[in-house]
């Protein structure tokens, strides 16, 4: 049993999807199935067809996992509005401790409206979490908000976040390697806190309104500012 669970994990998703359709051991597998990975590209062109089928197709492929198990959650809802009436519900579910890997793009068209909320961020997930990325949302963490000890990587691309708020979520991050930032509008101002002796890679690219960066990261070795022409 446990070759088979081992086996069905290591399927790409739309596979191991079919696979437990076809058996009730691979369905009992699928529920703890440890990366999701849901966009366009890996659900089918069936999910091209409109924005509501979609997000029922996300819809029911969360709801039919138990949320145990998952270390890769990736959320791509590119151009899907209508997927914010779901959110808070796959977040849920999906988010939970043990998990590693967080990838949420939101949205490019139209107006960013969500906000990702601290307290997805739990005790346990701030314990496991290594990689987070976000993209068209908003973030606000504060200063009660707890340390996440095993975060190496950070990527946050149209994210409604400013210089003091990004600071105070850096400063709990002592384990932090690279840091990725793309057109954040509301950082004026980046420093970089000292408690980020890991930190080796820091790219920003299109922040228009950041005029400084301050970084007491001793080991930085690698900086890449890029700017759209």
């Amino acid at each position: 049993m446990d070759t088979w669970h081992h086996i069905h994990s290591m399927l790409p998703l739309r596979d191991a999807a079919r696979a437990a359709c076809l058996s009730h051991a691979f369905l009992h597998f699928w529920r703890c199935h440890p990366i999701l990975t849901l966009n366009r590209d890996v659900l089918g062109s069936k999910a091209n067809a409109c924005q509501e089928n979609f997000s029922c197709i996300i819809d029911h492929i969360v709801r039919n996992h138990s949320g145990i198990g998952i270390k890769i959650f990736k959320l791509e809802l590119h151009g899907i509005v209508d997927a914010y009436h779901y959110l808070d519900s796959w977040l849920q579910t999906a988010v939970t401790p043990g998990i590693e890997e967080l990838t949420l793009e939101l949205c490019h068209r139209g107006k960013i409206n969500y906000n990702i909320s601290c307290s997805l961020l739990s005790d346990g997930v701030r314990n496991s979490i290594r990689h987070l990325q976000l993209g068209f949302c908003f973030f606000r963490p504060t200063a009660g908000f707890g340390p996440l000890i095993n975060l190496t990587r950070v990527v946050l691309c149209s994210v409604r976040i400013s210089g003091d708020e990004l600071e105070c979520f850096l400063s709990k991050s002592p384990a932090l390697e690279q840091l990725k930032l793309h057109d954040c509008k509301e950082i004026i101002c980046l420093k970089i806190p000292s408690v980020l002796q890991q930190l080796y890679c820091l790219e920003v690219s299109d922040c228009w309104n950041l005029p400084v960066i301050e970084s007491k990261a001793r080991y930085l070795i690698r900086f890449i500012l890029k700017v759209s022409v």
